[in-house]
């Protein structure tokens, strides 16, 4: 039997697997999203390395804080539009909304990057580093839309370094 420590990294290895799969599946990608969160912060109380969890906490609070922002915008422009007279939004509008998200994206990236090099630093995996880079190089190009297959080959990465804690020896 291993040690505590060890059956906490394999069990946490485990869920962030399994949270990884979910992420594909729409529907229940937010539950995969949880899982993926559950693991880091186990992780970081395992490894001892609250850079782990801080670093994945602030971008998930990030990515909160956009999703109430636009909700917030959409819900004033939806409230202050008759919408006899509604028009559609002028292009500086749209321009000035997508660079608002993107700034956000970029913040939230920085931080899941940051959380992804801390992990690989305290397990060795370097699954995580890779991780850690198409993230970060993901959220640089999600302005033009690319950026989020590179997101989805991060997390592809994400999948096979949880795996090696899962089948930690």
């Amino acid at each position: 039997m291993g040690s505590p420590e060890k059956d906490i990294i394999r069990d946490a290895g485990n869920m962030g697997f399994w949270g990884s799969i979910l992420l594909f599946i729409p529907i229940v990608d937010v539950v995969g999203a949880i899982l993926i969160l559950v693991a880091l912060h186990r992780l970081s109380k395992a490894y001892g390395n609250e850079a782990i969890w801080r670093n994945a906490l602030y971008a998930i609070i990030t990515n909160i804080v956009s999703i109430v922002l636009l909700f917030a915008i959409l819900f004033l422009l939806i409230s202050f539009t008759n919408p006899l007279t509604y028009t559609i939004p002028s292009n500086a509008s749209r321009f000035g909304l997508t660079i608002f998200f993107y700034i956000f994206a970029l913040i939230s990236g920085w931080f899941m990057k940051n959380a992804f090099n801390a992990l690989r630093g305290s397990s060795g995996v370097e699954d995580f580093g890779k991780t850690a880079k198409w993230y970060w190089i993901g959220a640089i190009l999600s302005i033009i839309g690319v950026g989020l297959i590179l997101i989805i080959v991060a997390y592809v990465y994400a999948m096979l370094g949880f795996r090696k804690l899962k089948n930690l020896q």
